[in-house]
């Protein structure tokens, strides 16, 4: 049996064990409160609660630069990933032609390199793209699961493969025939002290039921070996192959911090954990969250939009006996803004126009738990980076052409 921090809960140590270091402290003007605990292993546990910023000091979102057209020199085949680009502007990575692409702060292509082999420099799959702190880029996704290193130009350095019984390094001169054996799928990130994260997903079907093993590592500064962070379980379909779908699951969301280590959670409840660069618990935060029943109409929205992908009359029949759970997931991704070391913590906002996918609202915190209060996510708009000033990330019209967009962080005085 895997133990999971995801499944979990934190002891907290009755009597005199139990350390209130701050009973209950308002958030002034901004109508938050939050209670502060310790547990006897020194693990701090975070209550925030309240309902954040007033409406006339709400932060909300511009639109500040987008590239991205039906055809010409700035149209994307399928944008997978937009990054921050340190000289002003963001990279686009084109996911279906594996290209990466720079831009500069007028949207004028700066910069381009990769293509669609398995040479020195290109691709086959590949999702993540980042600018390091030396003006490296990385680009980086499955098959096999590879981090890809090029120099501010765009050349090709060297590749990193996972997993971890075969994790090794390749350069342009000692470039092997095929990947090695290892997880289905994985997800790259590369932290803000260079640390290199690699998510790993196993897909068993074996037994009673299709379980979906998500297992979280950070790699040793050598090259040499992982540490194994932390690990969650979920079933995909009861009764194996054939079986009945889940649909709906929470699943695992994680942020790289500062000094090398992460947040997490895996959805199914308002509560994220902190773990040091060794995997330790550290940290506990909480808020009150409201259930969500997955009612009717949302059951038929969903199907619907899955049919539409579905040609087979063996996958309709599989989707018509599809198991939902009784309420949606609470938390959908996280991101963490540098150097501000807030958290931002993706959720589905019932005001907001719904994408049963992912999160149409983020609820921002302080580093120190501190609820700042509720940002909406422009409708469309998948976010994939988040800075002190900006938001980068995907937006797709209404003929699904893919852009790329900056938003600036708009914080009305108070």
């Amino acid at each position: 049996m895997v133990q999971c921090f995801c499944r979990s809960p934190v002891r907290l140590w009755p009597g005199p064990l139990l350390l209130c270091l701050l009973a209950i402290s308002c958030g002034g003007s901004s109508g938050s409160s939050i209670v502060t605990e310790e547990d006897s292993a020194g693990v701090r546990i975070f209550t925030s609660a309240g309902d954040g910023w007033p409406r006339e000091t709400a932060w909300h979102l511009e639109l500040d630069l987008e590239v991205g057209d039906l055809d010409g020199p700035n149209s994307f085949a399928r944008v997978r990933d937009v990054a921050i680009r340190r000289a002003g502007g963001f990279w686009v990575l084109d996911g279906q032609a594996r290209r990466v692409r720079g831009f500069d702060e007028d949207g004028k292509s700066v910069l381009a390199f990769g293509g669609h082999g398995q040479g020195p420099g290109e691709f086959t799959f590949v999702d993540y793209i980042n600018e390091l702190a030396d003006g490296d880029i990385v680009v980086a996704g499955s098959g096999p699961i590879a981090l890809h290193r090029f120099d501010p130009d765009g050349n090709y350095q060297s590749t990193d493969i996972f997993p971890d019984s075969a994790f090794r390094r390749r350069s342009a001169s000692t470039l092997e025939s095929r990947p090695p054996p290892g997880p289905s799928f994985g997800k790259w990130r590369v932290g803000p002290d260079g640390s290199v994260f690699v998510q790993t997903v196993l897909i068993d079907a074996e037994g009673e039921s299709i379980v979906r093993s998500d297992v979280l590592f950070r790699l040793l500064s050598n090259g040499q070996g992982v540490t194994r962070l932390t690990q969650w379980n979920s079933s995909l379909m009861k009764g194996g192959p054939g079986g009945t779908m889940r649909l709906l699951q929470p699943n695992l969301s994680w942020a790289a911090v500062a000094d090398g280590g992460v947040w997490f959670t895996d959805g199914s409840a308002y509560e994220l954990r902190r773990l040091d660069r060794s995997g330790d618990l550290t940290a506990v935060l909480r808020r009150p969250a409201a259930v969500v029943p997955v009612s009717p109409s949302i059951k038929r929205e969903v199907l619907q939009i899955l049919s539409e992908d579905m040609d087979s009359e063996f996958e309709r029949m599989m989707l018509a006996k599809a198991e939902f759970p009784a309420s949606l997931p609470v938390t959908f991704g996280l991101w963490i803004p540098e150097p501000s070391g807030q958290l931002w913590v993706g959720v589905r906002d019932p005001t907001l126009p719904w994408d049963y996918e992912r999160a149409n609202a983020w609820d921002i915190f302080e580093p120190s738990g501190k609820f700042l209060g509720r940002l909406p996510i422009p409708e469309g708009f998948r976010p994939t980076r988040v800075t002190q000033d900006f938001v980068v990330g995907i937006w797709l019209n209404e003929l699904d052409v893919s852009h790329a967009r900056r938003y600036r962080i708009v914080r009305p005085a108070g």
